[in-house]
């Protein structure tokens, strides 16, 4: 009788499916001891070489590396990456902890090496080792003085604060002090809190309350209101340990005013045309959805107006495009100056037009429309050329909160249309 064989390893791998590997393999990260981050010059962490580090996720990490270090332990971090940004070929080894994804703290032996060199972007190389157990078996990690801290923590270059456990500021650094544009003996106790605009301060407290009380790390966006600008900043508060509880936190502050500035703008070119600066389609159902949402919190009635103009293409086709356009811009301007201001305009599709009017009795629709009709309906004088338009407005109302946008939308275009074909 022959002997049985075992199956080879590359059978054993080969029986298993593969969700199931990668499964194995997606676990097999969390207990991975070693792993290199990306740090930009100023400060950022922007990638990993795994996909897992100190149990996070790459879309999870965080970018400021501050964020990830023990405060006792930052200025030390501090110190050796800013020396390896000013020296070509740096490479030194320096032990600090670091928070985990459950918010442990662990001991890990990092090497800071300089990468201005053979990446595309300048920068520097982070080789991480979790030393935790060896940590352990030894007296621990030195911390380093007060004195050193914040010496070092001036050179960030992010805002940086640090509060007692009473949450009374005892440390700023220039970069916070220009944000808040107040000196440091200004923002020491309670004194930041004089910049912070009043309508955000209850939440902006209500954060680092909750570091303190709870140990557990908060962020914010607030704006920032001095006699001289308004800007908008972005905190991210982390609790310094105590024996039993929060001994007090340390923020770092971004000022994002520019950031905020071009999401602002990027959201009004999404929902608003371009020519005529009218909300847009996107803009109008979104304010004809909250309008009929209202009628069930005690809203009279929703209506809406369907414009089109008459004989807007005869223009188009004779005196061209450029012309069509100079008149769909006075158009929106001057049914605009005849309307309410809560009333919305917007420009639907090509020249039609939509006004949304919310709480306005039937009795008085009728004044509206004929107030629009008689604005539009007057010479327009472009490129030299007398220009006469006028526009068919049909009316569609709803007192019923379970009205669909589009069939009030759809009535409203039907009665123009039928008022157009009676004309």
């Amino acid at each position: 009788m022959s002997e049985a064989k075992l199956p080879t390893t590359s059978r054993i791998h080969q029986a298993q499916p593969q969700l199931q590997l990668d499964e194995i393999r997606a676990a097999l990260d969390r207990y991975r001891t070693e792993f290199v981050l990306f740090l930009t010059p100023t400060g950022e962490i922007v990638t990993s070489s795994e996909g897992i580090t100190l149990g996070y996720g790459d879309d999870e990490f965080g970018q400021a590396i501050v964020e990830r270090v023990h405060p006792d332990d930052l200025a030390r971090v501090v110190d050796v990456v800013t020396r390896a940004r000013r020296q070509h070929g740096f490479r030194e080894t320096v032990h600090a902890r670091g928070r985990r994804a459950d918010d442990s703290w662990g001991t890990f032996e990092v090497t800071v090496i300089d990468a201005s060199e053979g990446l595309p972007a300048p920068g520097i190389v982070l080789r991480v080792r979790d030393v935790s157990d060896e940590a352990q078996r030894q007296a621990g990690v030195p911390t380093i003085g007060a004195s050193e801290f914040q010496s070092l923590a001036a050179a960030l270059p992010l805002g940086l604060l640090s509060a007692d456990e009473r949450g009374s500021v005892v440390f700023s650094n220039k970069v916070v002090q220009q944000i808040f544009n107040l000196s440091a003996e200004d923002l020491l106790g309670r004194g930041w809190e004089n910049a912070i605009h009043p309508d955000d301060q209850i939440e902006v407290l209500a954060a680092t309350e909750q570091v303190i009380a709870y140990g557990l790390p908060a962020q914010v966006v607030f704006r920032v209101h001095t006699a001289m600008f308004s800007r908008w900043a972005h905190a991210k508060f982390v609790p310094l340990d105590g024996p039993e509880r929060a001994s007090g936190w340390i923020a770092t502050v971004d000022d994002i005013t520019d950031r905020r500035r071009a999401e602002s703008e990027l959201a009004h070119q999404a929902t608003h045309d371009p020519l005529t600066k009218l909300p847009n389609r996107l803009l109008l159902e979104d304010r004809l959805r909250q309008a009929c949402a209202r009628l069930r919190r005690g809203g009279d009635s929703v209506s809406v107006l369907f414009i089109d103009l008459d004989g807007f293409k005869t223009i188009n086709d004779t005196l061209g495009h450029r012309a069509g356009d100079h008149v769909l811009v006075e158009v929106a301007r001057r049914v605009r100056g005849v309307v309410r201001d809560v009333d919305t305009v917007a420009r639907f599709a090509g020249d039609e037009f939509v006004v949304v009017c919310e709480s306005i009795k039937p009795s008085e629709i009728g004044y509206v429309v004929r107030r629009i009709a008689r604005a539009v309906d007057q010479i327009l004088l472009v490129d030299g050329h007398e220009v006469h338009i006028s526009a068919s407005i049909g009316v569609a109302s709803t007192t019923d909160a379970e009205t669909r946008l589009e069939d009030l939308l759809a009535r409203a275009d039907q009665d123009m249309y039928r008022l157009k074909r009676a004309r």
